[in-house]
C-alpha cells in the first residue's frame, strides 16, 4: 500500500507539472522571430506602397523620343546626253532646265540647240516662256513672233502673246486684238475660251 500511494503521489505530481503553463522564455524567441518578419514585410509594404506613385508619374510622362527630320530628296541629275546628236543634246538639257525653272540656264541651252539646228516654233516658244519668267517681256514677244512667222498654225506662240500683253505689259488692246486673231483662227481651240473671256473682260473695262 505505501508503495502504492508513494507511486500515486508522483504520478500526481507528474502530471501537474505538465499542466503548468509555459514561461515567456520559452516562446520570446519565435515571438522575436516571427515580430521581426512582420515587421520586415510591412516596412517592404510602406517602401512600395509609397513609390508607386511616383512611378506611374514618371513612365506618364516621359518624352517621346525626338522624330527624325524628314529627308529632303535628292536633286536628280541632269539627263546623259553623250549619245545624242549636239542640237538634241542641247534642247533635252533645255527641256530639263524648264522644267525645274533653272530659267537662265534653259535660256542658254535654247540658244544653243537654235544655233545647232534645232529651231523651230516650239524652241522659239519655250525660250521666250524664260525670258517672261525672269520678267524680259520684250525678248519673249520677239521669240513668240518669231516662232508665228515660222509656224502660222502653232497655237502657243499666239496665245502666249495675247497673255504677255494682258498681265506683263498691260496693253489691254493689243491683247484684245491678239485675242480676237486666236479666236478667229483657231476657234476649236481649247484655249479659245480663255482668248474669248479676255476679249470680253477688257471690253468691259472700256464701259
Amino acid at each position: 500500500m505505501l508503495l502504492l500511494g508513494k507511486h500515486l503521489r508522483e504520478m500526481a505530481n507528474l502530471s501537474k507539472k505538465e499542466t503548468q503553463p509555459t514561461t515567456w522564455s520559452e516562446f520570446s524567441t519565435p515571438l522575436l522571430m516571427l515580430a521581426a518578419f512582420v515587421l520586415g514585410a510591412g516596412g517592404m509594404w510602406v517602401i512600395m506602397s509609397s513609390s508607386a506613385p511616383e512611378k506611374q508619374v514618371v513612365q506618364r510622362f516621359v518624352a517621346a523620343p525626338p522624330r527624325a527630320a524628314p529627308s529632303t530628296p535628292e536633286t536628280p541629275a541632269a539627263p546623259d546626253v553623250s549619245n545624242l546628236a549636239p542640237a538634241e543634246a542641247a534642247r533635252t538639257l533645255a527641256d530639263w532646265n524648264y522644267d525645274r525653272q533653272n530659267w537662265t540656264h534653259a535660256i542658254e541651252h535654247y540658244q544653243e540647240a537654235i544655233a545647232r539646228g534645232a529651231d523651230n516654233a516650239n524652241v522659239r516658244t519655250d525660250l521666250g516662256n524664260c525670258f517672261r519668267f525672269l520678267g524680259q517681256a520684250q525678248q519673249a514677244l520677239e521669240q513668240y513672233e518669231i516662232a508665228q512667222r515660222q509656224n502660222p498654225l502653232h497655237e502657243n506662240s499666239l496665245f502666249n502673246q495675247a497673255g504677255l500683253f494682258a498681265e506683263v505689259l498691260h496693253d489691254d488692246e493689243r491683247a484684245v486684238s491678239v485675242a480676237r486673231e486666236f479666236v478667229s483662227r483657231f476657234p476649236q481651240s481649247p484655249r479659245a475660251p480663255a482668248a474669248r473671256e479676255m476679249i470680253g473682260r477688257f471690253s468691259e473695262r472700256k464701259r
